[in-house]
């Protein structure tokens, strides 16, 4: 939900994109717990894919969502289970006329429900576009990214966040927020070369990545999201 050079999805990119973890108790009150959801916008008339992450391997039997007006749950697929957090692909379609404010979602386990996690339907989302790569030399500390940018509502401002992930091939990927500048429409990012900035422990990552990017507008309302292959040289 916000963008630097830099820092995070899915979410670090890892650690932002995820949210804040809610932790409950296995012996009252919900028998379990929701690790990390995201995204956590829904947006009216569109599908969205939610991505949770609940310890252990047991089955989530049904997602609920509350109120559930003009909010339906269409699909549940368990994904990979990584240090014993497995993760789940909730499907959600957004009906057009949703009423925009807070839900919340909650898994039904075999052992009972997790604790309910925070959703907003959004009045409105900022729209990006055209992605471009303005720069990725090899040897720099950070290369620079741009795209379109509109937002009906006028809530861009000029310093959006720029959310991205960066994959370059192993590992998992480099993610973070930087601080976007706007001008005509058009917002300019630097984001730092996983090269230049390798983890404790880890080899540089690969010369070649695949970029995703969204924006957030003022008001914590997130953009669409762009993908492009960044070819450092």
């Amino acid at each position: 939900m916000h963008s630097g050079a830099r820092s995070l999805i899915v979410v670090g990119f890892a650690v932002l994109a995820l949210g804040p973890g809610a932790r409950g108790s296995y012996a009252q009150g919900p028998q379990g717990v929701v690790e990390g959801l995201y995204p956590t916008q829904l947006v009216p008339g569109q599908t969205i894919v939610l991505n949770a992450a609940i310890p252990g391997r047991a089955m989530v039997q049904s997602v609920e969502i509350a109120p559930a007006a003009g909010v339906t749950v269409s699909g549940i697929k368990m994904g990979d289970v990584k240090e014993g957090i497995g993760w789940w692909e909730i499907t959600v379609v957004v009906a057009p006329d949703a009423a925009p404010g807070t839900r919340t979602m909650t898994a039904v386990l075999p052992m009972g429900r997790t604790a309910p996690r925070t959703l907003t339907v959004v009045a409105h989302t900022p729209t990006i576009s055209d992605l471009k790569i303005m720069s990725s030399a090899l040897n720099q500390p950070a290369f620079d990214i741009q795209f379109a940018a509109a937002d009906p509502a006028g809530d861009l401002g000029t310093a959006p966040y720029v959310w991205f992930s960066l994959f370059c091939g192993s590992g998992e990927p480099e993610v973070g927020v930087a601080n976007g500048k706007v001008a005509n429409g058009i917002v300019r990012a630097s984001i730092a070369n996983p090269r230049a900035h390798p983890k404790a422990g880890q080899s540089p990552s690969g010369a070649k990545c695949d970029l995703q990017v969204r924006a957030s507008d003022a008001k914590k309302a997130d953009s669409n999201t762009l993908k492009a292959a960044v070819d450092f040289k």
